[in-house]
């Protein structure tokens, strides 16, 4: 029965290379479609000579043993490094640990400001100490409400709006309990470098996971075509057909996409409802522009992650390579290689906009940062256009009405991972809801849409 089997992949990255593994140790042979030429999504490690570009800061944490068990199969213990998760957010030319701790909030600001966020911060909770906790309030809300209005502006307003560009008025207050730690009054001042705040991370850089991954896949006669675009998906009523960009078509039994659902909608025949493509038109992504810069100087910056919520500078966060694996540099090199991240909308300016216009925001972005008199060494670009579904208030009723009708019309049409199911999930997330999809398929009563709905969910470090 299961030689009758050919499913149909679209997307090579995290989720979609997990669904074939995932079929592959069933001894079904899927086919997958990328459009674009590498592996990975955003998970992919692009290169220029010896150096590496890792677009997001891929921590390599979960809590699940059957991820966990993938990740160990595709690279050897010699391959991965522990990374010590080490982050800070540049507030006011003051660089404050983050998750944030009490006694930095108090002293390292100054004492003026540490008297106001402290009388900010209690205020609000004698004063609503019996109130019940609303589960409908906004972002802006549970953060004055968690942090007081005073740090929650400092830190956090400035961050949603740049970083996830949405007002945190429109973002719920489920999506922080699974993102924002609260301070902590109680916790050492430096964490177990073994312990919670480690993390694993590959030694050349995300992309090194996945590609291994393909090359499992195509050495057990996986089909994976790059450049492979998919511009129609029709169903017949027993079968599927996918229309690719170079004019080729395919069939197949059933479909796995983690193409975003706004464009899956989009190239379906028959064509959905009025209603399903109206509300899929209103699903938004922030498009992410990564600039790798090499500086010739070495600036001591204990954080492998810096965010940066002012107004000052257009970067909305920083990564310290160096203190990701030094792999991701020459070998002896002995600069400062950073990763400045950009968010921004695909339609914006930020994203259409030339070399040279990029080129001179970030030089003034390091001008703004004080590192703008070290040469540099190298400049790499990375744009990644489907990065982050945006999360707001409207977002999770149109995406479960989407759910629905694809759940009624088309059970054998498999949403999966993180654009596919335009969720904000992890990496782990992402491959969880492959790895069960593939089970639904197989006909076990399993639901890859309760994969990350726990309201609060916050990273853990290694446990073995």
């Amino acid at each position: 029965m299961e030689a009758a089997r050919n499913p149909l992949i679209i997307g090579a990255g995290p989720a979609g290379l997990t669904a074939a593994l995932a079929l592959m140790k069933r001894g079904i042979t899927p086919r997958i479609y990328e459009s674009s030429a590498d592996v990975g999504g955003l998970a992919r490690t692009p290169t220029s000579g010896d150096w590496r570009v890792d677009p997001g800061g891929h921590r390599f944490f979960t809590k699940s043993e059957e991820v966990s068990d993938v990740w160990r199969s595709l690279l050897p213990a010699d391959q991965w490094v522990s990374v010590r998760r080490s982050s800070a957010m540049l507030v006011n030319d003051h660089l404050v640990r983050y998750p944030l701790l009490g006694r930095d909030l108090v002293t390292q600001m100054g004492l003026r400001s540490g008297i106001r966020g402290l009388a900010s911060f209690f205020w609000p909770k004698l004063r609503n100490s019996m109130a019940p906790v609303n589960d409908s309030e906004s972002f802006s809300d549970w953060g004055r409400r968690q942090f007081g209005r005073y740090w929650y502006e400092l830190f956090f307003d400035g961050y949603v709006r740049k970083t996830w560009l949405t007002n945190p008025e429109n973002l719920a207050s489920e999506w922080a309990n699974q993102r924002i730690k609260p301070i902590g009054w109680h916790r050492s001042r430096e964490p177990d470098p073994l312990g919670e705040d480690a993390f694993r991370y590959p030694v050349h850089g995300p992309g090194q996971l996945w590609e291994a991954a393909a090359k499992k896949l195509a050495d057990a006669g996986v089909d994976i075509c790059l450049n492979c675009a998919v511009t129609k998906i029709h169903h017949t009523g027993r079968s599927w057909t996918m229309e690719l960009q170079n004019g080729e078509t395919v069939s197949g039994d059933a479909v796995f996409s983690s193409m975003p659902l706004r464009n899956l909608i989009d190239t379906l025949e028959p064509e959905p409802p009025h209603r399903i493509r109206a509300t899929a038109a209103t699903l938004r992504h922030r498009a992410v522009i990564t600039v790798a810069v090499a500086l010739q100087k070495r600036y001591d910056i204990p954080y492998n992650w810096v965010y940066t919520p002012g107004k000052n500078v257009r970067v909305g966060r920083i990564q310290n390579y160096g203190r990701w694996s030094s792999a991701l540099a020459p070998a002896d090199w002995n600069g400062t290689y950073l990763g400045l991240e950009y968010f921004t909308l695909p339609e914006d300016d930020l994203w259409v906009a030339s070399s040279e216009s990029l080129g001179a925001i970030v030089e003034q972005d390091l001008r703004e940062l004080g590192v703008a008199d070290s040469p540099l060494d190298n400049v790499i670009i990375v744009r990644s256009q489907f990065a982050y579904p945006i999360d707001d208030k409207a977002r999770e009723r149109g995406v479960a009405r989407i759910r629905d009708y694809l759940r009624q019309k088309h059970p054998t049409l498999h949403p999966i991972g993180r654009n596919g199911m335009h969720r904000y999930d992890n990496q782990d997330h992402a491959m969880l809801s492959a790895m069960h999809s593939v089970s639904r398929y197989m006909g076990e009563n399993v639901d890859p849409w309760q994969v990350n709905t726990g309201r609060s969910y916050h990273e853990a470090g290694l446990k073995n």
